[in-house]
């Protein structure tokens, strides 16, 4: 595994004594010399009983331990530091790779306003329906925190600032118009809230990261239920990390799962529009020790979506329906439908299905897909933006687009029943022209005919999401619960892993969801417990596999590096300067998805060598790696002096 370092690695020793724990071993303690390994439950020594913590050869210890660096997972493990425990996250992806959902989600947080609470809490009722999870008092502790988040990320240094003042997304729903949005710079889909929140906790002295630490099993006295500790695995070895006080569970859903995509949600297949990491590991530990699930058969989704065939997510967050931020719009006006199996229509193509959710007769249902399902348009529509990642031509090129002279052609090329699509088509052209979409309620101003000429064009969509909400069951207090509804003890949750969300889902609600319980339980985390070992239970010396925030680069006299904000992290850029023009530039680190913003990278640098500068045009489909480039080029020559502050 690789770790970077840097001068925060020299200030970690300094922070040790934050922790409540002793630093000495205790005699008679019988450790195993094997990383990982187990000690025998026999007696001491003397002849007296052993506590459980010294049966365990433990190779780490700290106050709490966090599963998984994603919004949650960074704004508990702050909230434990706040209280003064010294905090270990363990993160599955490597480093760049980490966040989840998190830096993928638009990073707009619901926000009530306090005099709005009480009737906030209502409109969280109303959209649970007739489930009775949530429970209220779970409603309560989050909208409360909802009311405060905004100010604890000012409190720590972010510029969190009103984004939207309207975001309800069922205006039928009493009490849409009390929700509201804030974001860092008042801006979205760019990952600054993730990164604001990853970054201050890795720059935090009472909190460690080790990255490629996947958590395998939850350390449990079996006589008590206490949670001890969990067994994490670094570079094929396994490690026991004891937490004194309590461990967060923050490992995200199982977006990336298909068996549980199919046992949970009864979808053949489904995909995901952020992450690859989050594959349920963590609800799984969680069921090894007898915690409850709720609603596991929820999910913020499905909506349709083309899918890359390698990294298996969503192309973009949509193309069907209006809507001026989340979707390219391009089934909204243009001739174009969206059929299912037997080559038929069977949804409204110029709406975006509110997270998933259509109305169904007065009731919220999700929609009903048909698989396979296809994008079908005319020639009017090729030139126009389906994805901004999209080249169309391209696409038709390699297949993705399907390109026929007929329907019928159309048809046949992709498995859809003889004579299905013509047919459709022709309803449809029909529907067009009295203006009325009586089966699917489509607006008249989105109703275009198709041309009565070919070419026709076709390409597969599939049901996508923006995460599950499922999960073990959370009290009010952050506890997983277990199947009696008893906390299991010093176990908490944050996040989607056993989101709150058992039915409908409000839009930036899983954010808001994120930093609100990574608060509650991380603070609860942190506090001392009464009913284990107080001591250390360390016999050897701890393993230390902690990441450091950054790398100092080095760079000759000719040589300039500036740095600026990725959806995935930083991106670092070193340029040569000679007798004032720019010679070469060096991507030193950068941490985009390699599927869209790690492509971009080399085309940035050569265009600003063409350009001499930041004023290029960028990447299209790739805004946020495109400005953190431009930003990291102007520092850089900034510090150069040959741009000008």
């Amino acid at each position: 595994m690789k770790n970077d370092i840097s001068r925060r690695s020299f200030l970690k020793g300094a922070a040790a004594g934050a922790l409540g724990l002793a630093t000495v071993g205790l005699a008679g303690c019988g450790n195993s010399s094997e990383p990982g390994g187990k000690a025998g439950d026999g007696p001491a020594a003397d002849g007296t009983l052993l506590p459980f913590e010294n049966t365990v050869a433990w190779d780490a210890e700290y106050d709490v331990v966090v599963l998984g660096l994603g919004l949650a997972g960074g704004a508990a493990a702050i909230a434990a530091a706040d209280e003064g425990a010294k905090v270990l996250i363990l993160e599955k992806a490597p480093k760049g790779e980490d966040g989840g959902n998190s830096k993928y989600a638009g990073q707009g947080v619901l926000y009530v306003k306090p005099e709005n609470r009480d009737a906030s809490i209502k409109y969280f009722q109303n959209i649970r329906g007739m489930y009775a999870t949530p429970g209220d008092d779970v409603l309560t502790a989050f909208t409360d925190m909802l009311t405060t988040n905004m100010d604890w990320i000012k409190e720590h240094g972010g510029n969190a600032m009103h984004f939207a003042d309207v975001i309800g997304e069922f205006p039928d729903i009493p009490g849409y118009d009390l929700m509201s949005c804030w974001s860092i710079d008042g801006t979205i889909f760019d990952g600054k809230l993730f990164n604001f929140v990853r970054n201050y906790a890795l720059e935090n002295d009472a909190i460690d990261v080790w990255f490629e630490a996947p958590a395998q099993t939850f350390i449990q006295d079996p006589a008590t239920g206490i949670i001890h500790g969990v067994k994490a695995s670094v570079n094929g070895q396994e490690y026991n990390i004891r937490a004194l006080n309590g461990i967060v569970l923050c490992t995200g859903g199982f977006e990336d799962n298909i068996q549980m995509i199919q046992d949970y949600h009864q979808l053949p297949y489904a995909y995901a529009k952020g992450g690859l990491y989050n594959t349920g590991d963590g609800i799984k530990m969680a069921m090894d020790i007898g915690a409850d699930l709720w609603h596991m058969s929820n999910i913020a989704g499905p909506d349709l979506n083309a899918v890359d065939p390698v990294t298996k997510r969503a192309v973009g967050y949509a193309m069907m329906g209006y809507h001026p931020l989340l979707s390219t719009n391009f089934t909204c006006g243009t001739a174009s439908i969206i059929v299912g199996a037997d080559g038929t229509r069977f949804v409204d193509e110029g709406t975006i299905p509110g997270h998933g959710f259509i109305n169904f007769h007065g009731m919220k249902l999700r929609m009903p897909v048909s698989l396979p399902a296809y994008c079908v348009f005319d020639s009017t529509c090729i030139d126009k933006t389906i994805y901004k990642i999209w080249d169309n031509q391209a696409k038709i090129e390699d297949g993705t687009i399907v390109m026929a002279d007929t329907l019928d052609g159309l048809a046949a090329k992709l498995g859809l029943p003889e004579g299905s699509l013509s047919a459709t088509v022709t309803q449809y052209n029909e529907i067009c022209a009295k203006g009325e979409d009586i089966a699917f309620h489509k607006k008249t101003e989105y109703l275009v005919p198709f041309s009565g000429s070919g070419p026709y064009y076709a390409f597969e969509v599939c049901p996508t999401y923006t995460n599950t909400q499922g999960g073990p069951r959370r009290s009010a207090q952050g506890e997983i619960l277990n199947v009696e509804g008893k906390p299991i003890p010093h176990l908490y949750s944050a996040g989607e892993c056993g989101s709150i969300w058992g039915d409908i889902y409000q839009g930036a609600g899983n954010l808001g969801e994120c930093v609100s319980f990574g608060r509650i339980s991380g603070v609860n985390a942190a506090a001392a417990k009464t009913d284990n070992l107080r001591e250390s239970a360390m016999t050897g010396t701890p393993v230390d596999f902690n990441a450091a925030a950054g790398t100092d680069y080095a760079a000759a006299d000719n040589e300039f590096i500036g740095t600026g904000a990725g959806i995935g992290g930083d991106l670092t850029v070193k340029i040569t300067v000679d007798n004032g023009q720019i010679t070469a530039i060096e991507v030193l680190e950068h941490n985009e998805t390699e599927d869209i913003g790690g492509t971009a990278v080399p085309k940035l640098v050569d265009q600003a060598l063409a350009a001499q500068g930041p004023e290029i045009d960028g990447v299209t489909g790739a805004t946020v790696t495109t400005n953190a480039f431009k930003a990291a080029l102007r520092e850089a020559m900034t510090k150069a002096g040959i741009l000008e502050q």
